[in-house]
Formats: C-alpha cells, structure tokens, sequence
C-alpha cells in the first residue's frame, strides 16, 4: 500500500503510462534530494538502468527512508528542478528503485510542462488532513503524536510520523532556533519539558479555567455522587475567567468548536501539541533520537490524559490557547483557520481523533 496519497496517485499514473498525471501527481509537493556527504559529489547524478541513463534522484514526502543521525534531505519543488536543471539529456528519477518509481524526461520541452502542470495545480495548501500509512495508527505513540495533529494539518504534512524530517532539516532547526530558543539537546529537553508541564499558557486565566471547571463539578462522595455541604466551593471564591475567554466560549458555541453547553477546561492543550511537534522538530534537527521521540509524545498524551476527558475537549483548549495567543478577541483568519483545523480533525473519519481512543 503506498504511504501516503501522493505515492498512490504517482503509482496510478504510471500504471496507466500518463506523464501528465506523473507530474500532476508531484508538482504540488514537496520533493526530497538527499544532502551530499563529504567528499560527495554535490549533484547526486547516477546511471539508472531503468531509465536507461542518468538520472538526477529524488523522492516522495511518503518514501524517506527511516531517522538516520548523518543522513540529511533538502526539500525542493518541481519549479526549482525545471528551473535549475542542468543537462538535457538527464531524467528525473522520483522514488528510484522503489515500487512507486517514475522516470520523467527532463529535456527543454519536458521542463514547460512540469511548469505547467505546476500552474494549474498550484502548491500544495496547507490544512490538509495528511495520513502516513507506514507510520504509527494505533497504540500509544499514534496516541500521542494525534496531541500534535494540529499543528501538522496547519503545515500538510503527516500527522503520525516520527520520521526524517518534519519540513527539512534547515527548515526544522531555524523554527527551534527562532520560535524557541533551542540549539542543542540540553536546550532542546528544557523546552520540552516546559511544555510537557504546560508553562507557556497565560497562568492566571489558566487557574481561572482549572478552578471553574472543579466548581462545576462540584464535591463528590466516596461513591462519586455530589454533595450538598455548607463547604461547596462557592462562586464568590472562584477566580474570575477572562471576559475575552467567555466572548470565544460563546463563538466556539455558535460554531460548533465546543457542545452547547460546553466550557473550556483548560489551555495546556497548546503547550501538548508544541510538545509533540518540538520533537518532531528535533528529530528533524538532530537534537534527539526516535527513542527518545518515542518516550516523549507518549509523555504528551499522558499528560493531556491529567486534564481532559476526550479528545473534543483536547480540542476546545487547543483553540482557545490558540486564540488567545494569536488573535486576541479579532476573530480574523486566525479564528477562521482555527475553525477548519477542529472541523479537519473532529469532523474527518480518517482523523486520528475519530479513530484513535483517547483515553
């Protein structure tokens, strides 16, 4: 079964021997050149005798080979390559000596066309639902990756992985370095475990949510059922939740992001999903292993386990964070991207949070 739809569309169309569909199938995406080691050449040219000459390799999102600490890719589009090409005579071998391989000639004329498939398909957008079927689908790492699907919706890319890469391996290192201040390991496992304790989310409106959602609840006996005691939490002693929190509760409300009579519980949602994609970033980077990858998405969903019930309420802290980080009571493309990323993920059968249990 090829890993991810794009495999399987580029697997179609060679099938049927349509060169259109073979460049449909990749000009929107992401394309893989492996980085040269030292002493290598810096264009990867080898004698392929499939395609019967040479070839210049790349491959899929789907076909990168398993995390390897000194083995490096570099992504690249269709665009650049018909741009950048060097010899005429050469092909373009994507996914070489796999069951998804396709050689496509690479001459001047060949070149306009990948640019024009490239133009009516346009890039790849971002929100899509991805699903790699060679990655994790169940048990507790699918479980925990599933905390960081958000954010791999908002970027397209695989939503269960722990792979490679998670855009490339400079891309990777400039969002830890930039967004996080992280440059190595030591800095990599003091991020990480912050967001595992969820110590970026605004700590005042997070107590007030906590202390809400325990009122709600209300004092319970040995057997679970509630009491009626003059020592019930009441109201008064409650700190008072964020007026900007009550105006997204209502809209969540309005748009289906929460029940209606749905609250939110919590903000650490967001930190979760960072968590997750902080070490996917990391991988990526280099500054951890796969076991450590592992252990850490596990942590991530153990701790979301601490504060929510379901992976709706998950979902509701994730965009509440969200909002209150990045939109701030606008309700601009923020909110309407944020929308769409809880619909993609609660509203989608082949979402993890429809498939996988959350508890």
């Amino acid at each position: 079964m090829p890993p991810t739809d794009t495999e399987r569309r580029l697997c179609e169309a060679t099938a049927r021997g349509d060169w259109d569909a073979q460049v449909a199938a990749i000009a929107g995406e992401d394309l893989y050149l492996a980085v040269p080691q030292q002493g290598q050449d810096p264009l990867p040219v080898y004698d392929d005798p499939a395609a019967g000459g040479k070839c210049i390799p790349v491959l899929t999102r789907g076909m990168l080979p398993p995390w390897q600490a000194q083995q490096f890719f570099d992504r690249v589009s269709v665009e650049e390559l018909a741009q950048d090409w060097p010899n005429d005579k050469w092909r373009l071998a994507v996914n070489p000596g796999t069951p998804c391989a396709a050689y496509l000639a690479a001459s001047h004329t060949h070149r306009a066309g990948w640019l024009r498939l490239r133009a009516q398909g346009g890039v790849r957008p971002g929100g899509l639902l991805v699903t790699h079927y060679g990655g994790p689908l169940h048990g507790p790492v699918a479980q925990g990756l599933a905390c960081g699907a958000p954010i791999a919706v908002h970027h397209s890319v695989p939503w269960n992985e722990l792979g490679t890469v998670f855009l490339d391996h400079a891309a990777d290192a400039q969002t830890l370095r930039d967004q996080w201040s992280v440059t190595d390991p030591a800095s990599w496992q003091q991020r990480l475990d912050q967001l595992l304790g969820g110590q970026f989310v605004p700590a005042e409106t997070e107590t007030a949510l906590r202390a809400r959602a325990r009122a709600a609840e209300g004092p319970k006996d040995a057997a679970g059922e509630e009491l009626e005691t003059a020592g019930s939490p009441d109201a008064a002693d409650t700190p008072a939740v964020p007026e900007l929190v009550t105006r997204y509760e209502e809209r969540f409300r309005a748009d289906g992001l929460l029940p209606a009579d749905g609250r939110v519980v919590s903000l650490v949602a967001l930190d979760h999903a960072h968590a997750v994609n902080l070490v996917r970033w990391g991988l990526g980077a280099r500054l951890c292993a796969p076991h450590q990858a592992e252990q850490a998405v596990q942590q991530a969903v153990a701790r979301a386990r601490e504060v929510y019930g379901s992976w709706e309420e998950f979902a509701a802290g994730y965009a509440l964070g969200r909002m209150l980080a990045f939109d701030n009571g606008w309700f601009g493309p923020q909110y309407a991207e944020a929308v769409h990323l809880h619909r993609a993920l609660t509203q989608d059968p082949s979402s993890p949070w429809r498939g996988l249990p959350f508890a």
